[in-house]
C-alpha cells in the first residue's frame, strides 16, 4: 500500500478488448497516484547527456 501520492506520466497500455479479441494501444495519464490525503511526493530528475 502507498503512503503518499506521486505524478504519474502519460505512458502506454495494450488493452484487451474482449468482445473483439484483440489488444489495442491507449495511452493513460497523466495523473496522481496514492491515497487521498496523503502527502503529494514530487522529485526531479536529471539525466546525463553523453
Amino acid at each position: 500500500m502507498y503512503h503518499h501520492r506521486f505524478p504519474v506520466r502519460m505512458h502506454k497500455v495494450r488493452q484487451w478488448y474482449p468482445s473483439q479479441g484483440v489488444h489495442r494501444i491507449i495511452w493513460r495519464g497523466p495523473y496522481i497516484k496514492g491515497p487521498v490525503g496523503a502527502p503529494l511526493v514530487v522529485t526531479e530528475s536529471a539525466y546525463a547527456v553523453r
